[in-house]
């Protein structure tokens, strides 16, 4: 199932199909001066760890068309926020594009990743501790962080944006505190499904219903990235869908993160592959019915993360009155730093843009 370059497959609430035309679309592509978008780093205190601090980077609106609004981005299971802001090829990244279209527009790096605390027992062997950051405890994180930018800016509802795992995370959080959220977009996202590729990974060798002893955190190579994100391209020729560059500059970027001196590899909490132990057993970790606000499910089409099965039953299972279901053609699990990600980041405006 490919869709046509310019163009994406969406379903709305009401059950219909729709063919987004490529000129609205490139309408919302246009590019306004976004090289000379300023970035700004926070740092913002747990309120439920005294010792962690939560990574914060924020894009200013543009100026000539600032909006009262705010977007929230939140990572998802292994690399962390600068996925969202690291430019295209040809433009800016999804972070400095949502600054252009006038949002105050943040990024955040739950505990244990990027330029977040990293909890003691990322410093000791990974046997020594087990899995720790969860879905439920980085709640409290987006909480903290919804909280810095309601008062930094004055709004009082906040529009969130997941990836994959972080679907989890703003989903819950969403479900519990509807209330501080104005819009919901679900990227990539992974809810409840029988997918045994992940499970497989994860099984105890000598128990296979039983999820391996992981310890407190996994490390990842560049080669490692490099080959997962290949792997899911479905092209005969990959620079067809991504430019080098770009995985090159965001691998960088991340390794440079990283508080050991002279890091090869990068760490990632493993509370997350506990959650997706129990995701990928079709056994969600939240209740998508408690999610009553307008709600956007969009993925690329050769993500197999997140399929299409796993999206249309989270879909299915949201009590918002507002929600669509959008595939991006010729996009893997990565689409927002692909060739197509301009589709996922016009379609994503589109929807926050929306009055209804």
């Amino acid at each position: 199932m490919h869709e046509e370059m310019g163009m994406a497959r969406s379903i709305s609430h009401r059950g219909g199909v729709r063919m987004a035309a490529a000129t609205a679309l490139l309408l919302l592509l246009a590019i306004p001066g976004w090289a000379n978008a300023a970035a700004e780093s926070h740092r913002v205190q747990s309120t439920t760890d005294k010792n962690i601090e939560i990574h914060v980077s924020e894009r200013a609106p543009a100026t000539a068309n600032a909006r009262d609004a705010a977007v929230l981005f939140v990572h998802g299971a292994t690399y962390p926020s600068v996925t969202f802001d690291t430019p295209l090829a040809n433009g800016p990244s999804w972070l400095e594009r949502t600054a252009n279209d006038g949002y105050h527009a943040f990024a955040m790096d739950v505990r244990g990743y990027g330029h977040s605390t990293r909890p003691a027992a990322m410093s000791a062997p990974a046997g020594d501790n087990a899995p720790f950051a969860r879905a439920e405890t980085v709640i409290h994180d987006i909480d903290d962080v919804v909280e810095f930018i309601r008062e930094r800016t004055g709004v009082s509802k906040v529009n969130l944006v997941g990836w994959s795992w972080g679907t989890v995370t703003t989903g819950m959080y969403t479900a519990s505190h509807g209330d501080k959220v104005e819009r919901l977009v679900l990227f990539a996202p992974v809810y409840s499904a029988n997918n045994e590729a992940w499970t497989a990974k994860l099984a105890d060798p000598d128990n296979p219903d039983q999820l391996a002893d992981i310890g407190a955190y996994r490390t990842v190579t560049r080669e490692q990235a490099d080959e997962r994100w290949a792997a899911q391209i479905d092209a005969e020729d990959p620079t067809d869908w991504r430019d080098p560059a770009v995985f090159d500059d965001w691998y960088s970027a991340m390794l440079a993160m990283e508080p050991d001196a002279g890091a090869k590899q990068i760490k990632a909490p493993n509370g997350v592959l506990v959650d997706i132990w129990e995701i990928f057993h079709d056994r969600p970790v939240y209740d998508a019915s408690k999610i009553d606000v307008p709600t956007l499910v969009i993925r690329g089409d050769d993500d197999p993360t997140s399929t299409d099965a796993d999206a249309r039953g989270l879909y299915g299972e949201l009590s918002s009155a507002t929600k669509r279901y959008v595939v991006i053609g010729d996009g893997t699990h990565f689409v927002c730093m692909e060739k197509h990600a301009p589709q996922l980041f016009a379609e994503t405006a589109l929807f926050l843009n929306a009055e209804q």
